[in-house]
């Protein structure tokens, strides 16, 4: 499955060729007001772009929005009043929102007005979702229209904090590419990065006073393996100044204590023994935290946040504070000592001691502290700022201690897990279910039970992007070379277009928010991830009805994808780009032999829609974790059959597995299962079964003691096919 056309100019000719007249109010974020009206208005060769003083910066970024696919050299002028053409100016905007502004368009003129700056650069995205997909092309694109129609539009953001987290500290990102993010997120009016620079597994940021950080802690493994990287300081200036003209305020993660080997590898004294560790080059939660202990830890991290905030203005400092283990500080001779002068019990409230001083650090240089809702705790004395990702009830928490929020919910906005569980489904964090599209634009970051005076407090929402899946295993080897960075590649296609569904959600006013109508408006939204050069998932053919006939079921489909068509089979077998076209309901026998798919163009199409439902009389046994065929059953050798369980092995727990037998000419034998996290054996049950017409035996038990968030679940059993490898049938897991 290819994440990304390479044939742009393919996809240009054919949009023109097949396109209807383009839908020019087909925005997202969907503004808040608008009216439809007037005469149109014309971008020629000689339209003027005048701006007020202090948004030269503004227009300029519209010139180079405009320039490469018209081809046109706009001429800029400096006014207070607005020029006919396209003017930019500030002033009053219909909100006191700072990121509201007012579009009109009429013939003669097209008018922005932002409360401020950021308020004008936002107008500017809504006047290119405006323009035929192809303006975000980079090359000149002949023989287009560039008209706008006549509109008068209101705007302004439902929430202040619009963000998305970029992990490239579990695997390393080039600069071009973070740029490029920022871009990405500009587009639909996304303003917070969260920037996750330091973890277990990478330290990323160049802090001069201690220079190991990323010499060491910026690489792991050794010899050809050895990968990793980091930003100097120039970098990240760079990049800064490149998202602050984007109205991108950048927020970097200095993940304290825990989730810090990469830093007490590089200098081991920061850590409770002293011993020397490696950067691991599997992701897991480490026991090696920083020392709570010890003062020279607080002098390390005033360093380094010293050095970070001179770097970030953000007046926020995310600091981590998650998925702490208390090992370490258990046996620490400085540790302990500290919760005995401080008359403390636990060593959670040793955590909350050591967030009380790594907040006063970050108040000394001007920062609120942000930080997974685990910072959430009696006794946090100034405002924080808590990033909900497993707790909603932290958010209740927070908001009654006078705290703000940040959803960050694992079920809508965990976008390092796939957005279907399609066979065929690009590999993806599987210890969460798939996240839809659909259930992205669901989320209320309004909880529900919420009281309405909290509202102040949540401040908005941030989809992650963790990066962990590159460091499990062979992921960057199971995708198909592009001829391009191909996790950059990867995370394109994990953020589009749920970043899109999450834009709406907290930019709209809820009572516009309407599921239908934006999947309708995403129709044309597609073609502009094309032109812009932004991989994404495409989206299967949507599902209208499947009634019975006479003569079997009538399936009546729906394509959401402008300039694309629907191909089908209808014996079973997944289509390709030369499969028949889609172009009226299709009766079939059975629905279990119809399959669709969204085609562009031969190398850019969906996954299959298909009718699921075949081993639904196996559901009181739980989930299905895998099937068995001929293809991974030797026969009547005993071999390997591997299983992914993550996602299904999802907390501590007893653990019941089913082998069911669907068909065949063989019984399926089992000597075995052994369960591994992260490639480490951590449970097994060996007993003789089997499953065929009859079955015995075929229930395995196991344990899970040491459950991690994110960690890999592998399930290997031991079977062969008692005849031959003709052997079917599924395989079911549940929690007991």
């Amino acid at each position: 499955m290819k994440i990304k056309c390479q044939a742009r100019f393919l996809l240009a000719v054919l949009l023109l060729a097949t396109s209807p007249v383009f839908a020019q109010f087909n925005i997202v974020p969907l503004p808040q007001k608008m009216v439809e009206g007037g005469s149109p208005f014309l971008i020629k060769p000689q339209t003027k772009i005048s701006y007020a003083k202090g948004l030269k910066q503004q227009a300029e970024l519209l010139v180079a929005a405009l320039s490469p696919a018209t081809g046109y050299d706009f001429v800029l002028v400096e006014s207070d009043r607005p020029v006919s053409g396209i003017a930019l100016s500030t002033g009053d905007s219909g909100s006191s929102n700072k990121e509201s502004y007012k579009l009109n368009v009429n013939k003669d003129l097209i008018s922005i007005k932002g409360n401020t700056s950021a308020g004008v650069f936002y107008g500017i995205q809504t006047l290119l979702q405006m323009l035929p997909p192809e303006v975000y092309n980079k090359e000149r694109q002949k023989g287009l229209k560039w008209e706008i129609k006549g509109v008068a539009i209101t705007d302004a953001p439902l929430y202040p904090w619009r963000g998305m987290m970029l992990d490239v500290a579990r695997y390393f990102f080039s600069r071009e590419y973070v740029l490029r993010f920022i871009d990405m997120m500009a587009m639909y009016k996304m303003n917070a990065l969260h920037f996750h620079l330091t973890d277990d597994s990478g330290w990323r940021i160049e802090i001069k006073k201690y220079p190991k950080l990323t010499s060491i802690g910026g690489f792991s493994g050794v010899g050809p393996d050895r990968k990793g990287g980091y930003y100097t300081q120039e970098d990240l200036k760079e990049i800064v100044a490149y998202a602050t003209t984007r109205n991108v305020d950048i927020i970097a993660e200095l993940e304290l204590p825990a989730h810090a080997q990469a830093a007490i590898v590089a200098y081991p004294y920061l850590c409770c023994t002293g011993d020397q560790y490696e950067v691991p080059t599997q992701h897991s939660i480490s026991k090696e935290i920083l020392c709570a202990g010890k003062e020279t830890t607080y002098d390390f991290i005033d360093d380094i946040i010293k050095e970070t905030v001179a770097i970030f203005p953000s007046k926020y400092l995310h600091i981590g504070g998650d998925e702490a283990v208390y090992t370490r500080w258990k046996a620490c001779p400085a540790c302990q000592k500290k919760k005995t002068e401080l008359g403390l019990k636990t060593e959670e409230q040793l955590r909350l001691h050591f967030n009380r001083r790594v907040q006063k650090i970050a108040t000394k240089y001007g920062k609120t502290i942000v930080g997974w809702d685990e910072i959430i705790e009696d006794g946090l004395e100034d405002k924080a700022v808590g990033m909900i990702w497993h707790e909603p009830k932290k958010a209740f928490k927070a908001s009654e201690a006078g705290h703000y929020s940040v959803m960050s919910l694992t079920g809508y906005l965990y976008f390092d897990v796939a957005e279907s569980a399609i066979p065929g489904e690009i590999k993806a964090a599987g210890w969460l279910p798939p996240i839809s599209l659909e259930k992205v634009y669901q989320l209320n970051p309004m909880l529900e039970g919420m009281d309405e005076k909290y509202r102040p407090l949540i401040l908005g929402a941030s989809a992650t992007l963790w990066s962990d899946q590159f460091i499990h295993g062979t992921i960057l080897q199971e995708i198909p070379i592009l001829n391009e960075n191909r996790s950059e590649q990867y995370f394109d296609y994990l953020t589009f277009p749920r970043m899109s569904a999450l834009a709406e959600v907290l930019w709209t006013p809820v009572a516009r928010q309407n599921w239908t109508g934006f999947e309708n408006r995403m129709r044309s939204q597609y073609s502009r991830y094309d032109a812009a050069g932004i991989g994404y998932r495409m989206p299967v053919p949507k599902l209208i009805s499947n009634e019975k006939g006479a003569n079997g079921y009538v399936v009546k489909l729906e394509n959401l994808v402008d300039g694309a068509e629907i191909r089908y089979t209808t014996d079973g077998t997944i289509p390709n780009v030369y499969s028949p076209v889609y172009t009226t309901a299709v009766t079939v026998p059975e629905l279990s032999n119809f399959y669709a798919i969204t085609v562009l163009n031969r190398s850019q199409f969906s996954l299959p829609f298909y009718f699921p439902g075949k081993h639904e009389k196996f559901k009181k046994y739980g989930d299905l974790v895998a099937e068995w065929n001929s293809q991974n059953v030797q026969g009547k050798d005993f071999g390997i059959l591997e299983m992914n369980s993550s996602g299904k092995i999802n907390g501590n727990g007893a653990y019941a597995l089913h082998f069911w037998y669907t068909g065949g000419d063989s019984r399926l034998d089992i000597q075995s299962i052994e369960v591994f996290k992260n490639g480490v054996k951590v449970a097994e049950d060996k007993h003789e079964g089997f499953s065929g017409s009859d079955a015995s035996n075929n229930k395995y038990s196991f344990k899970i003691d040491n459950y991690e968030t994110g960690a890999v679940f592998t399930i290997k059993a031991k079977v062969r096919g008692d005849v031959n490898d003709s052997t079917n049938g599924v395989v079911m897991i549940k929690k007991i």
